[in-house]
């Protein structure tokens, strides 16, 4: 490992910014995202960052650098273009101990910047040493397609909610089961539907040991079938069930991205073939939720025009059950 990560709390802490353009701008932003006290030393400031420090959002020393400036700073990072500065900047710096970033000059760091996927209080850093920085990218790229925008919410709500949980639970086996259950069960659902309120109730149920055994209903379009086209969320769905009423019309490569340990019954119609109901269908959904299980209902084409996808939602939301 060439970098041990580390996640820095900057709230309030003094971090200095050599150069005033727009590299300098687009660390600064990253600071402001961590709390930190912003100083900027630079002859002249680029309009964005003018326009930051008219809004008394940065301090702004309007000199040349000198290292008495890093005098009870927290970090320093170098963002000019003027490669004789940033290296007596990072000479200063490492005279004083202080950690220091030459932008875009990795043998003149002590730390550097990994791409970030931001989920709050969630936060993932990916870094490839500064020896990939592309490919670092296009992973962070590929995370925030995966990683669903509410698990800022999921681990907001946890945090508030561990204290409660470690006082109905004294062994940490107990609460680890709690939240495994938690992040994979009806309150993660909860949370991606954006029904906070009600993923808190779930939790209160799960800790008072009333939580009632209910499952839940997704119904996922799979198109044309090929199986790039499946939206983000089903494709989520499709990975937690478990299980999967699939009919006909569904391709195989859709069908491949299942969890695999997922129970798959075919529900489909096909002249001369056996087929089920479509009421026994509609009963099967209904069944397997109240068994607590997460079911997927998976149509091939448009489930809406002639997939009956709305006769069966509204028999899943007749017998209570969230869908």
């Amino acid at each position: 490992m060439d970098y041990l990560p580390l996640f820095a709390d900057l709230k309030q802490r003094p971090v200095l910014i050599v150069g005033g353009g727009e590299v300098a701008a687009r660390k600064i932003e990253l600071l402001h995202r961590a709390g930190a006290q912003v100083w900027v030393v630079a002859q002249t400031l680029s309009s964005e960052l003018e326009q930051q420090y008219q809004d008394g959002r940065i301090h702004w020393l309007a000199q040349d650098f000198l290292p008495e400036q890093l005098d009870n700073v927290f970090l320093v990072i170098a963002a000019t273009n003027d490669t004789v500065l940033n290296a007596a900047v990072f000479a200063a710096a490492d005279q004083r101990c202080i950690l220091a970033n030459v932008v875009d000059d990795q043998p003149l760091c002590s730390f550097i910047f990994p791409s970030i996927v931001d989920r709050s209080p969630l936060v993932v850093a990916i870094s490839s040493s500064g020896q990939a920085p592309v490919l670092a990218r296009i992973l962070r790229e590929k995370l925030e397609a995966l990683l669903p925008t509410r698990l800022s919410d999921m681990a907001a709500i946890a945090g508030r909610w561990r204290g409660r949980v470690k006082q109905h639970m004294a062994s940490m086996g107990e609460r680890r089961r709690f939240w495994e259950h938690a992040f994979s069960g009806r309150f993660a659902s909860l949370i991606s539907r954006g029904q906070l309120t009600e993923a808190e109730n779930e939790l209160q149920l799960s800790l008072e040991g009333q939580h009632r055994a209910l499952g839940e209903v997704a119904l996922v379009g799979a198109g044309p079938g090929d199986a790039g086209l499946l939206t983000l969320r089903g494709l989520q769905v499709m990975q937690q069930a478990d299980v999967v009423l699939y009919d006909h019309l569904v391709s195989p490569e859709v069908l491949d991205l299942v969890r695999r340990d997922a129970e798959r019954i075919c529900v489909g119609k096909r002249a001369g073939a056996h087929s089920v109901t479509q009421e026994a269908t509609n009963q099967l959904l209904v069944t397997l939720a109240q068994q607590g299980k997460r079911v997927v209902r998976l149509k091939g084409g448009d489930p809406f025009i002639f997939g009956r996808g709305g006769e069966e939602l509204q028999v899943v939301a007749q017998a209570g059950i969230p869908f």
